[in-house]
């Protein structure tokens, strides 16, 4: 008897170990890729530094710092390499006031002036979830002609309030998706106003110090720190010091300052064991739209999408000389972060985030063949689209058609009262009305005609934000 019983055992054994060299070899593997896609995007971008973080199933499976947190002093960024994260802040800031509106503390039906009695009208009257998910039709402050963009210093929260308080709403509260940096800034007043402490600190408390996230905070100077990105803004290839700001500017629509890791403890903090489910459930609500169709950003401030199929929850960031992107994927339990110290010309962290994701997902790149174009079939595309019920910083778009190609003409908005500055891309034709931008091999934009009529569907994290054909 024992000696098929040993035997039964080695094979057992050998097995184990047969998979234990399968998955190691697979690891290596992914490993190797990453580490290229990462090399590419740094020259692409191009950026000054990344730092890229995937885990699997809780475990991180590779992590890796690329080119220099300092280009002057040539420092480079490695794994802990602390970063302005921007954005991703908001899903932060959300699921704190999910945690006080599952302890019965908010409620996100009541409106904002319950909590912040002296705010003024029209916002005051917004309701929390409207602020939640971009659908309060409240200006972005970022957006108004007298925030001054290039000196964000020195404002109070009274400052900043005033900004866009009192203006006009874009639409009727939850009518349309309008994204917008003073929802996320109100819902931090929020925070404080029923946390019982600035929101930095109920933040570090109740998220950062829960899920282990031990370099994380809201310091926006990076003074004295060793290990400590700075910003930078290409252009040309060249890397120019970005403009320094004031965290409470940013505050808690776009503040943070975290690791790749980092990201990947609040992903897998969020989507695990450490966020209760009832919280969690709040986070992944979608409401609809006024025209019934359904919001792709939950009360969590996630951007719910998919990859090549794969279903995903994300948030970007981007903030003077610095951007972010995380995603986590629930059905492979897998969670990628990137980090970058520059706003590159090209793209941002979100594009290598998603090469990232393919490499550990198993998915191969998606074909771009520049195929050629008819002209005169695709007459009907060219002219000015208008933004339809979602939008994220952009009202129009227009696009010419000569030289055989389509051109998308774009360049930089302006900002505080500083003229922006135009620029045609010729778009990469991939077929049946389907172009990508030479520049970002993930921002694409598919065409559709109906009657005299034609709608511009551009890609929003892996999931469509209409833009409709205007007469012009």
């Amino acid at each position: 008897m024992k000696q098929p019983m040993l035997r039964t055992v080695s094979i057992v054994l050998v097995l184990v170990g047969a998979a234990e060299v399968r998955a190691e070899t697979r690891t290596a593997a992914e490993a190797a890729a990453a580490d290229a896609a990462a090399r590419a995007a740094l020259k692409d971008g191009p950026f000054a530094g990344i730092a890229v973080a995937v885990s699997r199933g809780g475990k991180v499976v590779y992590q890796h710092g690329f080119g220099f947190a300092d280009v002057d002093r040539k420092i480079p960024v490695n794994v802990d390499t602390r970063f302005p994260v921007g954005s991703i802040t908001k899903p932060i800031t959300c699921l704190a006031v999910q945690q006080l509106a599952d302890a019965g503390r908010v409620d996100t039906l009541a409106p904002a002036a319950r909590y912040l009695p002296g705010l003024a009208a029209p916002a005051r009257d917004v309701a929390v979830r409207h602020l939640l998910d971009h659908t309060s039709g409240i200006e972005n402050y970022i957006e108004m002609k007298d925030f001054p963009y290039r000196k964000p210093t020195g404002l109070s929260r009274d400052d900043m309030t005033a900004f866009f308080a009192a203006k006009q709403l874009r639409f009727a509260p939850g009518e349309k998706f309008s994204y917008s940096n003073s929802n996320t800034y109100l819902l931090g007043l929020i925070i404080e106003a029923v946390g019982g402490a600035p929101y930095d600190a109920y933040v570090k408390r109740k998220i950062f110090a829960r899920f282990g996230m031990k370099r994380s905070d809201f310091a926006a100077a990076p003074e004295g720190e060793a290990n400590r990105a700075l910003g930078y803004q290409s252009r040309d290839g060249a890397f120019t010091p970005a403009t320094r700001y004031d965290w409470l500017v940013p505050f808690s629509a776009g503040a943070a300052v975290s690791t790749a890791p980092d990201l990947l403890r609040f992903a897998d903090g969020l989507f695990g064991k450490k966020t209760a489910p009832s919280v969690r459930e709040r986070l992944l609500v979608h409401g609809t739209l006024g025209d019934g169709s359904r919001n792709s950003y939950t009360q969590g401030c996630l951007v719910e999408g998919n990859l090549g199929g794969a279903r995903r929850f994300s948030h970007a960031g981007a903030i003077y000389g610095f951007s972010a992107h995380f995603a986590h994927y629930p059905d492979q339990k897998l969670s990628v972060a990137v980090v970058a110290n520059s706003q590159g010309e090209n793209f941002g962290a979100m594009t290598l985030s998603n090469r990232i994701a393919r490499i550990f997902l198993g998915q191969s790149e998606p074909e771009r063949i520049d195929t050629p174009l008819d002209m005169a079939a695709a007459s009907w595309i060219a002219g000015e689209y208008v933004v339809g019920n979602r939008r994220l910083g952009i009202d129009r778009l227009r696009f010419s058609l000569h030289d055989g190609k389509l051109w998308l003409e774009t360049g930089t908005p302006s900002r505080g009262g500083q003229p922006g500055e135009k620029q045609e891309i010729a778009l990469v034709h991939l077929g049946d009305n389907r172009f990508v931008s030479p520049r970002d091999s993930e921002q694409t934009f598919r065409f559709e005609r109906s009657g005299e009529g034609a709608t511009l569907f551009l890609d929003y994290h892996g999931s469509d934000m209409p833009f409709h054909r205007t007469g012009a």
